[in-house]
């Protein structure tokens, strides 16, 4: 397992995404072209077998790899967020031997709190897709900012 950065390695889709809070995990994936993605489930981070749950995902979409979402502060620095996520990708690349990319999240959950609230949900049904939401979100930035790399040319979200 490697956890890398993009400009050292192709990107081969399609691609899961893991939301790493606290308590849950948003976990997104996109499709074989890179043109949509999509939420799909909520993983609880106090299971510890949440690493063996994602490996079952990824064979499930035939996923060929996995960015997680890393929460930097407005500045653009890391804090205690960002090192926990960096920690539980470590903790996940025990278990799975995928290429592991880091994202920026920021804004990732407002965003995703618009497009549901878009939708027409309510706060209580806006919550239980909050995270997959917000990972399908940052999924989408990675594909687009790393076109060259997945091939996928399209520039449109």
């Amino acid at each position: 397992m490697t956890i890398t950065s993009c400009e050292t390695s192709d990107i081969s889709l399609p691609l899961l995404a893991l939301d790493i809070g606290g308590k849950r995990i948003g976990v997104a994936v996109s499709d074989r072209l890179g043109i949509s993605c999509r939420g799909v489930t909520c993983l609880f981070r106090n299971d510890q077998g949440w690493p063996k749950q994602v490996l079952k995902i990824i064979r499930e979409y035939g996923s060929k790899g996995i960015v997680v979402g890393l929460p930097k502060n407005m500045d653009g620095t890391e804090g205690a967020q960002a090192e926990d996520c960096r920690s539980a990708a470590k903790q996940l690349s025990e278990t799975i031997d995928f290429p592991i990319f880091f994202q920026d999240e920021r804004l990732s959950t407002w965003t995703a709190k618009e497009r549901l609230f878009a939708q027409g949900l309510n706060e209580k049904r806006m919550r239980a897709k909050l995270d997959q939401t917000a990972a399908a979100v940052f999924l989408e930035d990675f594909i687009a900012a790393n076109a060259s790399q997945t091939g996928n040319q399209s520039t449109e979200k």
